[in-house]
């Protein structure tokens, strides 16, 4: 969405500024473990790891294999699919008796729910299995778009994943990380659902880089809520035991801790992505050594080391676009945070959602598209705190 080098460069560098005080007290929340496990010795970048985890286990009363058991495969996807039927508006009706590439993949249509049109269709490949794909997706087997005749081709997508199968009757549990990962992805399948631009080409899993992504992690923000995670967990021997308000607390805690000094390693990089392909002549290793002190915090860097050569996404896929995800992130805050963050099943904002904002698909410019569903422009402001309400 920025038009030029310039603007994503201002917008990394004010996203620092706006970090350094919250990425500073985690900082000193650092030091303090590291005087007390090791004495008065310098913090280096070689510590931050180690210590973000410390912290975490002294601040965050989270036992993860515990919470494990609160999530059963089908209960998730059951709970998933009915939190998008209501939030949406939508009703999603299962074929049975279809021919499919495995025994373990579901079809199902879309429709909406109040004038029963036929919106689309979707797999579920979720189940793992020899040489499947081993990561967890969505691909597009037909994008929407009207046709000659006036009629609508409607839109197709499967979603797969790597899901363990129940074994000897005993239920299947998903990891935390992987509930999210599969709610994250689902929601592309309902944005390229939801898409009724024209032609093909603005199909909602063809758009750019920097907007792709923020319906996405708007929707996370329902994998950390009380109401919404009761509604697709519970207790894999008594699923009327659903997880507990205090342990969706400790996981919303555990993913935003120590976010100012995360953001900021992410945020050099970006820069470093950005200048490197927009200049000439570059020496990625002193470029480092010049941006690391002014952003990150003043942390030594360890000697011998080259950060950049662990960043594959700057030549691989992402060049140039690093920063996509965290302007992302940024816009799916404010969205979140003005549209849903009081009433989180409240379908007449999703309903509004899919048409001002998913069903456009690229038909249209993102911002031109956020800022009309907004009423203004969008701001900064409800992603810092967002990232500060559960700081230390």
């Amino acid at each position: 969405m920025p038009m030029t080098s310039r603007k994503v460069l201002e917008f990394l560098e004010e996203m620092s500024e706006q970090l350094s005080d919250l990425a500073n007290r985690e900082l000193t929340v650092l030091k303090e473990l590291k005087m007390k496990e090791e004495g008065d010795a310098q913090f280096g970048m070689e510590d931050l790891l180690y210590y973000m985890k410390r912290g975490e286990q002294h601040k965050v009363d989270l036992d993860i294999g515990e919470i494990k058991r609160y999530f059963p495969v089908k209960l998730v996807i059951s709970g998933m699919l009915k939190m998008f039927q209501d939030l949406f508006a939508l009703r999603f009706e299962e074929i049975k008796d279809v021919e499919v590439w495995h025994d373990t993949v579901r079809l199902f249509s879309v429709w909406d729910a109040s004038s029963s049109d036929l919106l689309g269709y979707f797999f579920l490949d979720i189940f793992s299995r020899e040489g499947k794909y081993d990561h967890t997706c969505v691909v597009a087997l037909q994008n929407g778009c009207m046709c000659s005749n006036g009629s609508r081709k409607v839109p197709v997508a499967v979603l797969l994943s790597q899901c363990p199968k129940e074994f000897d009757g005993n239920s299947a549990l998903l990891r935390f990380p992987e509930v999210v990962r599969i709610f994250h992805e689902f929601s592309h399948v309902v944005h390229h659902i939801s898409n009724r631009a024209t032609f093909s080409r603005f199909s909602s899993l063809r758009l750019e880089g920097d907007f792709a992504e923020i319906p996405s992690l708007l929707l996370e923000n329902w994998c950390y809520e009380s109401i919404s995670l009761k509604m697709m967990s519970g207790f894999y021997q008594d699923i009327t035991k659903s997880v507990s308000t205090e342990a969706c607390q400790s996981l919303k805690r555990r993913r935003d801790m120590f976010a100012g000094l995360k953001l900021k390693q992410e945020i050099l990089l970006c820069l470093v992505d950005q200048i490197i392909h927009t200049s000439e002549n570059v020496d990625i290793d002193e470029l480092i050594k010049d941006l690391h002190p002014k952003v990150i915090l003043g942390i030594p860097l360890l000697e011998g080391t080259s950060p950049a050569s662990c960043f594959p996404r700057i030549a691989v896929g992402y060049d140039a676009v690093c920063y996509s995800y965290i302007w992302s992130e940024v816009f799916a805050a404010d969205l979140f945070a003005t549209k849903f963050k009081d009433d989180l099943l409240n379908q007449h904002a999703g309903l509004r959602f899919r048409n001002k904002v998913l069903a456009p698909g690229g038909s249209k410019g993102p911002l031109e598209i956020i800022t009309d569903y907004l009423g203004r422009e969008p701001s900064l402001q409800p992603f810092i705190q967002s990232r500060t309400r559960n700081a230390l």
